[in-house]
């Protein structure tokens, strides 16, 4: 039975932002990539809710959310975030993101741990490793763009969330949008990110076949980070928690029960 998830719209210093939420809990926040929306974690959202209060945010200017005026760089979503999330109530949270939610996670993680119970990064950056080349998706040939982001485009498309003409548009949207930041900021690995401040138990999913961030990234941040571990998923590339949903939303279940907030 398909769990009810709501959409919410919070009205915050004047901006219209939205997420998707559901359950009950400790909340777990997820953030979904530069060419994504909350819908991105609706695997996710069915399968943890029943445990965990989740919610997947459409960051500003992705799916209904509107962009927040002087905001002009990736890094900087993270404090719209943190303050986003308090505005409804979350002072403490469990953060994740993929790809590019996974770089505003992080930026949160280091810049406010005290707000963070844990840290969950899929495919993200991270570090700075000069021979391992991170592949702007945005520049990717429309008919090779899928290939590029997934292990098997078939699989996908019978297992994407994104079906209706609404998904579209605001994928289409969401993409001018982080074309909008990356212009402004060009995403990428800050060369001395103070990962020792990100203290809180971290865990980092991988798809071996990552084409966008290698997996050379998620074993330098199990290195350089102080109570990560990494899982690799040898059936996914760069977006496994819509690859394989049900292993992604196991993983996060079993870290959380072994890491619990008390």
């Amino acid at each position: 039975m398909e769990i009810e998830v709501e959409r919410v719209e919070t009205v915050w210093h004047g901006v219209r932002l939205w997420h998707r939420e559901a359950g009950r809990g400790w909340p777990l926040v997820l953030l979904h990539g530069g060419g994504g929306t909350g819908k991105a974690f609706w695997y996710q959202l069915q399968a943890l809710s029943g445990r965990w209060r989740v919610l997947a945010p459409d960051l500003p200017g992705f799916g209904r959310s509107e962009l927040v005026p002087g905001v002009t760089q990736i890094d900087e979503l993270a404090g719209v975030l943190l303050d986003w999330m308090a505005a409804i109530g979350i002072t403490r949270m469990a953060l994740g993101g993929n790809s590019m939610g996974g770089r505003v996670a992080l930026a949160a993680a280091v810049s406010a741990p005290d707000r963070l119970s844990h840290l969950i990064l899929l495919d993200a950056v991270g570090v700075h490793l000069p021979d391992v080349p991170i592949l702007n998706p945005l520049t990717v040939p429309q008919e090779r763009y899928v290939a590029a982001l997934v292990r098997d485009p078939a699989h996908y498309r019978k297992t994407t969330p994104y079906r209706t003409l609404e998904d579209a548009q605001e994928l289409n949207a969401g993409r001018a949008s982080f074309a909008r930041y990356l212009s402004a900021a060009p995403i990428g690995p800050d060369r001395s990110p103070d990962l020792k401040r990100a203290v809180m138990p971290t865990l980092l999913i991988w798809g071996r076949h990552d084409q966008i961030v290698p997996l050379a990234y998620g074993r330098a941040l199990e290195e350089r980070m102080p109570n990560a571990e990494l899982a690799v998923l040898e059936t996914a590339a760069h977006l496994p928690h819509i690859e394989e949903a049900a292993l992604v939303s196991h993983l996060i279940a079993d870290f959380l029960e072994r890491h619990s907030p008390g």
